[in-house]
C-alpha cells in the first residue's frame, strides 16, 4: 500500500517534523507545501530535520489566507507534482501540519485496503442547510471576494443583501452577480481528503483543461470546500466515492476547528476516523504523547 501525503503547514515546525515521523514508512512519500509567508527561522526548523528523508519533496511556495484561492493551489500543486512524477501511489491525503493521524500506520493501511478503489471525501448538495448563515454556501461563490489587511473580503456583498428581494433578482442578471462559467451542480463538504490515482488523475486533467473554471474560484470564498466536491461529482467517478473524510473535528461556534487536547483523547481514539485535526503543542504539549502510546 503506498500512500503519498500533501501536506500544508506554515508554523510549529516540530509538530510538522513530528508528523511526519509518526507516518514515515518504506511506502510512504511526502510532498510539503510550506507558506510563503513563513518566516526564515521556522522554515529551516521545518526542513532541516527532515534532509535526510529522501521521501520527502517540497511544493512551490505560495502565500496562504484563510479563505483564499492558496488553500486549492497549493493541493494542486501537490497534486500536479505527483500525476508528472511518474511515481504510482493507491492514495493521495492530504493533510495539515497540525492533523495527526489517530490510528497506527498498519491501521490507516488496512482499513484503505478494504476500499481499494475508493476515495474518500466529505460532500453534499449546495445549497446545504447548515450553512444558512451564508445563504446555504451560495454566498461563497455568487460574490466577488479579494484579499485586503490580511482578510477577505467581498466586494458589493453587504450592499447587495441590504437590497429589497425584488431588487435583488434584478440585480442577478449583472455581472457583479457571479455563476460558476460551467452550469455544473455544485457540492461543497470538507477541504480535507483521500483521493485514489484516478481521482487524483482526473482533476489534475480537469483544472488544466479548465482555466474558466478554476479562475472563477480564485475569487470566491473558501474554495477548497467547493471545487474538489464539484468535480468529483460531475464526473463518471462520482459512484466510487465515499462519503467520509476520515477525519475526527470538534467545530467551534465561530466555524473553526475546535483545537484538541488530552482531554479528547479517549473519543477520537475510539472513533472510527484514521485522523485528526487541529492539534498545538504550544497550548497541549501531552495530547501528542498520549496519542503515540494509544497507537503503538
Amino acid at each position: 500500500m503506498k500512500i503519498a501525503y500533501i501536506i500544508l503547514a506554515h508554523k510549529l515546525p516540530e509538530q510538522l517534523v513530528r508528523l511526519v515521523r509518526k507516518l514515515n514508512d518504506d511506502d510512504t512519500h511526502f510532498y510539503i507545501h510550506i507558506d510563503k509567508r513563513t518566516d526564515g527561522n521556522t522554515y529551516r526548523r521545518m526542513v532541516e530535520p527532515l534532509a535526510a528523508y529522501k521521501n520527502v519533496e517540497y511544493l512551490e511556495r505560495s502565500a496562504i489566507h484563510w479563505g483564499d484561492f492558496g488553500c486549492v493551489q497549493a493541493p494542486l500543486e501537490g497534486i500536479q507534482k505527483i500525476v508528472t512524477s511518474g511515481n504510482s501511489y493507491d492514495f493521495t491525503i492530504l493533510l495539515t501540519g497540525q492533523c495527526y493521524p489517530i490510528k497506527s500506520n498498519a491501521q490507516i493501511k488496512k482499513r484503505l485496503d478494504a476500499n481499494k478503489g475508493y476515495s474518500f471525501i466529505e460532500y453534499f448538495s449546495l445549497p446545504h442547510d447548515p450553512w444558512q448563515n451564508e445563504n446555504g454556501g451560495l454566498d461563497r461563490i455568487n460574490f466577488f471576494y479579494f484579499n485586503w489587511q490580511g482578510r477577505r473580503r467581498s466586494l458589493f456583498k453587504k450592499i447587495l443583501l441590504s437590497l429589497n428581494p425584488s431588487w435583488l433578482v434584478f440585480v442577478k442578471h449583472f455581472p457583479i452577480w457571479r455563476q460558476p462559467p460551467s452550469g455544473q451542480d455544485l457540492f461543497g463538504g470538507s477541504a480535507y481528503w483521500c483521493l485514489t490515482p484516478d481521482c487524483v488523475e482526473y482533476i489534475n486533467n480537469y483544472v488544466q483543461q479548465n482555466h474558466k473554471f478554476v479562475d472563477f474560484f480564485k475569487h470566491s470564498l473558501i474554495p477548497d470546500e467547493i471545487l474538489f466536491q464539484t468535480i468529483l461529482l460531475n464526473s463518471h467517478l462520482k459512484q466510487r466515492l465515499i462519503n467520509d473524510n476520515l477525519r475526527y473535528i470538534i467545530w467551534s461556534s465561530s466555524s473553526h476547528p475546535h483545537t484538541l487536547g488530552s482531554e479528547d483523547v479517549n473519543r477520537f481514539i475510539n472513533s472510527d476516523k484514521l485522523f485528526a485535526r487541529k492539534f498545538d503543542i504550544t497550548i497541549d504539549s501531552d495530547v501528542l504523547d498520549l496519542i503515540d502510546q494509544a497507537t503503538s
